[in-house]
């Protein structure tokens, strides 16, 4: 009841330090003034402003999408298993999509019932029909603490493992989408059953012909010259004339003019341009409410500190007699906006690089095993369409080259999104080799002989019994700040929740699926 009243004293100590006049009523004073009042009541009832939260552009920002498809497949003989990926997705988004420029122009309600989807450029809160049949569904939705992407609400909810039987309202579901990426969604079938707010901007975007124009094109060129340059000559650079070559095809892709005298490796800061090509664009995302911390030693201080209502102690920790650390957060109705925050770029950087993405999921359909972020491992038969692979941003790399020209994957298992294992042909060893990934688990030496292909192999075939890896010693750090060594022991299983499986096969099909 007092966290509510905080709350409450929180937000009007907002609204006022803004001048507005606030005119407050007790719940029970207002509730008997409606009885009073049908015309308010019958406003209350019929206004869809009031029904619907306000557009909230954090909720147009989700992460990279990343599943299993098939949780296992072994080609056949005629066939190879492919894993590419995109080379430097998020600074190829930055320096060639579309970002909002300025302040947005905003329509609510009853004023979206004129907006053209198809020209109108922002973010959308909407109500949306996912269509009946579509293998890779378009438009993220946040359920089970998972970025999941689903045909049907209910489905999703209930994590139905057999065919949608929903109606139409049970399906629909209500999100905020970057307009790119609702103009995709309907081109594939979803029906916008209607708008709630819109947020509308200006955009800019780099033009390829006159090589100029975009948001953060030269930020993205200055470091992607110095990562270029610090990487060294490519392999087929073997002469003056070559060397020549490939810093006019770099001059013309890219609009960057290489220094010829400054290319030579330089691991280090190769490292540290592709940190700040890589990174950088995260920081308007920032989670503006973080737990601050204080150290106190004065007592009118801390209880200053724990009688305010715009802040929220979280946790009180002795030092000494002295000495007390306080760890506290605002109230989200208390936050103030921090000014290298803009959640709407960070949202279109996002949301362009999963339709990047999608690009290759929509060509490829079911012949996509896995895909994560920026790469994509699908299978393909002579004759069959796959991606081009090149050297350039945004081009497709191939992941298996580094074991050899020709290697080629021919059994591939997962266990789940983030976990994964593939055997391989490598014909630098002229030998079968596995290559295992699980986040969360550090597969090392001892681990690996534990964690390997065959062990997923075994979990995902067989149902096998989980199975446990231990680290003698990892150095941690405690809730009273001391830096331990300490004795940890992980469990692997199989987790798959992001779509459900067909009986009697390793392949998936999409929440809502009929």
């Amino acid at each position: 009841m007092f966290a509510r009243r905080e709350k409450t004293e929180a937000t009007s100590a907002r609204i006022r330090s803004h001048n507005y006049n606030l005119i407050e009523m007790w719940e029970c004073v207002f509730t008997k003034y409606l009885k009073e009042n049908h015309e308010a009541m019958e406003y209350l009832n019929n206004n869809n402003m009031l029904k619907i939260t306000p557009l909230n552009p954090r909720d147009s920002f989700f992460g990279g999408r990343t599943n299993a498809i098939k949780l296992y497949y072994k080609a056949e003989e005629d066939e190879i298993i492919r894993y590419l990926d995109v080379c430097s997705l998020y600074p190829y988004v930055n320096k060639y999509a579309k970002y909002p420029i300025g302040h947005p122009k905003i329509y609510i309600g009853e004023e979206c019932k004129n907006i053209n989807l198809t020209t109108i450029e922002g973010i959308i809160k909407c109500t949306v029909v996912p269509p009946e049949k579509l293998y890779h569904p378009v438009l993220p939705l946040k359920m089970h603490n998972k970025l999941m992407f689903v045909l049907c609400r209910t489905c999703c909810e209930t994590m139905c493992q057999s065919s949608c039987f929903h109606t139409q309202d049970e399906r629909k579901f209500t999100g905020t989408y970057v307009a790119d990426e609702l103009r995709k969604s309907i081109e594939l079938g979803y029906v916008v059953l209607e708008i709630h707010e819109v947020w509308e901007y200006k955009v800019c975007q780099y033009d390829k012909n006159v090589k100029s124009g975009g948001l953060f094109s030269k930020y993205v060129d200055h470091f992607l010259k110095v990562k270029q340059e610090c990487s060294g000559w490519p392999t087929w650079c073997v002469d003056e004339t070559t060397k020549d070559r490939y810093i006019q095809d770099y001059l013309t892709h890219e609009g960057i003019n290489l220094d010829k005298s400054k290319i030579k490796s330089n691991p280090g800061l190769r490292y540290i341009s592709k940190l700040f090509l890589n990174s950088f664009w995260g920081k308007f995302g920032q989670r503006e409410n973080l737990t601050q911390t204080e150290i106190i030693s004065e007592p009118h201080i801390f209880f200053q500190l724990l009688t305010d209502p715009s802040k929220q102690v979280q946790s009180i920790l002795p030092i000494d007699d002295n000495v007390i650390i306080v760890n506290w957060l605002r109230p989200e109705e208390s936050v103030d906006p921090l000014k290298t925050v803009n959640v709407v770029l960070a949202a279109y950087t996002t949301a362009n690089a999963r339709l990047v993405l999608y690009n290759y999921l929509e060509q490829l359909g079911k012949r996509v095993l896995y895909f994560d972020t920026d790469s994509v491992i699908f299978t393909q038969k002579p004759g069959q369409w796959a991606p081009s692979v090149g050297d350039f941003l945004g081009d497709m790399t191939d992941e298996v080259k580094s074991y050899g020209n020709n290697s080629k994957i021919v059994e591939f298992v997962s266990g789940g999104p983030k976990n994964y294992a593939f055997k391989l042909f490598s014909t630098l060893k002229n030998d079968y080799v596995t290559v295992c990934k699980v986040k969360g688990i550090s597969l090392n030496f001892k681990n690996a002989q534990v964690i390997n292909f065959d062990t997923i192999k075994n979990a995902v075939l067989n149902n096998a019994q989980e199975v446990y890896v231990e680290t003698d010693r990892r150095i941690a750090r405690t809730s009273t700040y001391d830096v331990v060594s300490k004795p940890e022991k992980k469990t692997y299983r199989v987790q798959y929740s992001k779509r459900r499986r067909i009986n009697d096969t390793y392949d998936t099909l999409p929440y809502g699926f009929t």
